[in-house]
């Protein structure tokens, strides 16, 4: 009987654990299409707005209070996003960061989560794809991928070195490495 009484138990425990993973999968699902639609709603909003200089005389769109560097476009992956000018985590949750730099100074980092509708698929990026910057201004910034690393979560050094024109990073799925995304400067059209 105790040993009828334990599988019971273990049977209970395993269901409630699917249960709570499917829930996890359900609430990644959902927390993904919120931050896509609200980029795009961001993006909608800053492709109308004029430029302004900000406190570092560098360019900025302000939108709904929030400042924008500019905006991201991955033809290859169908993304364009608008860019926050400065990340923090909440900003995080909804559009790409600047993280450090800027493209004036050759050497700008952009961070976003691994959403499906922002970076979660930075990893099938190779070596030759295109990705745009488009400015405050409208300018476009081409750059070229050069280098596709993991680079360890903790490795911020390792993310600020090498030089690079432009890099984007977002987190692998289990939140310990860094995709990271190192490109140089092609062309200015």
């Amino acid at each position: 009987m105790a040993r009828k009484n334990k599988g019971i138990i273990l049977l209970i425990i395993g269901v409630l654990l699917l249960i709570t993973a499917g829930g996890w999968y359900a609430y990644n699902i959902l927390e993904d299409n919120k931050a896509g639609k609200q980029a795009q709603q961001l993006l909608d909003v800053i492709t109308t707005q004029s430029v302004t200089p900000d406190s570092t005389a560098e360019a900025v769109i302000i939108a709904g209070g929030d400042a924008f560097c500019g905006r991201v476009i991955i033809d290859k992956l169908s993304v364009e996003l608008p860019v926050y000018n400065e990340w923090n985590y909440t900003r995080l949750k909804s559009a790409p960061c600047r993280y450090t730099g800027s493209i004036e100074t050759n050497d700008i980092i952009i961070a976003a989560h691994n959403y499906k509708s922002h970076f979660g698929s930075l990893n099938k990026l190779t070596e030759g794809d295109e990705i745009k910057f488009i400015d405050p201004y409208g300018k476009s910034h081409l750059y070229q991928v050069c280098e596709i690393i993991n680079l360890d979560g903790t490795a911020v050094s390792d993310m600020h070195s090498g030089g690079w024109d432009f890099t984007l990073f977002t987190c692998t799925k289990g939140g310990e490495q860094r995709v990271t995304v190192r490109c140089i400067r092609k062309e200015n059209s």
